[in-house]
């Protein structure tokens, strides 16, 4: 059984005439009445049977067309629902990031929200080993990370360069600098994202290659947690400058000498389809990496 015999039953069901329905659902009377037939061979009964100015419905025919109406709704509802769902009416967007890239991320997701309102967003703040583990493991849509993936399940598609940036509160000292070097440095105190995160692990790596030893005020895996402690003037901080697209109250500066960039990239699962609203978040992330750029 089709799903066209359910159609054609229900448009004579309707019509009670079969060149009526023939004409509704735009075929030959001679292949309606053979589908019609197909139908009842399969069912092993008779749905109709002929009446002076037509067909009417025999009890068996009564009673499969509450079940055959049934089924049509249903795939009508289906149809509608997988329709939304690649408009991006519904449906749920699951997306992984380091906290050093919450400032791509978030107005990506703001951006995608403000246009798809019925989308389910989820959005997971983890070190990139997790978010790649996650991912590869199909509990997450799409993240972020750096080139190349750790895992060789994953593909990764390059979207800006990851430059660390030295920022302070407006008022700072600094502020004014057109770009700040390792001498400059020597007494500020620094609040700092907690060391084994790869954002941690490039900043030693940076101070190591200045030969400077920071003062460290403040630790915290909170991105937000330490942008607070510079807005509030008792610190400075080294993050990545994409970072820091949508930061209020902080001056980004340059750092001399400049320090080792890294490939931030779009993480997908090897093979698997890419959801619309995956699509949709990565072509936001791609486009505020080029206005970063700019």
């Amino acid at each position: 059984m089709e799903l066209r015999h359910l159609r054609y039953f229900t448009a004579v069901a309707e019509a009670l005439h079969f060149g009526r329905a023939a004409r509704r659902v735009h075929v030959s009377q001679p292949t309606l009445s053979q589908q019609i037939r197909q139908l009842e061979e399969e069912l092993g009964t008779p749905l109709f049977e002929r009446a002076r100015a037509g067909v009417r419905l025999t009890q068996a025919g009564e009673l499969f067309r509450t079940y055959a109406s049934r089924a049509l709704e249903d795939v009508d509802a289906g149809r509608m629902a997988v329709g939304a769902l690649r408009g991006l009416a519904t449906g749920a967007l699951r997306v992984g990031y380091p906290p050093s890239m919450r400032g791509v991320v978030v107005p990506a997701l703001a951006a995608v929200l403000r246009r798809h309102p019925g989308l389910e967003l989820s959005a997971e703040e983890a070190v990139v080993r997790r978010v790649e583990r996650r991912l590869a493991d199909g509990r997450l849509d799409v993240g972020l990370g750096y080139a190349p993936a750790r895992s060789p399940d994953l593909d990764t598609e390059p979207v800006f360069d990851s430059r660390l940036a030295l920022v302070v509160a407006r008022g700072h000292a600094l502020a004014g600098a057109e770009s700040v070097g390792a001498r400059q440095l020597t007494n500020e105190p620094f609040a700092l994202l907690s060391a084994g995160l790869r954002v941690r692990t490039r900043v030693d790596a940076y101070f190591a290659a200045i030969r400077l030893r920071p003062r460290v005020a403040l630790e915290s895996n909170a991105v937000g947690t330490v942008l607070a402690i510079v807005r509030a003037g008792l610190a400075v901080t080294l993050l990545p400058e994409p970072h820091l697209a949508d930061a209020e109250r902080v001056v980004v500066k340059r750092l001399s000498p400049a320090p080792r960039t890294e490939l931030a990239a779009l993480l997908w699962r090897k093979g698997a389809p890419r959801p619309p609203a995956a699509e949709l978040f990565a072509a936001q992330v791609r486009a505020r990496a080029r206005d970063a750029e700019t």
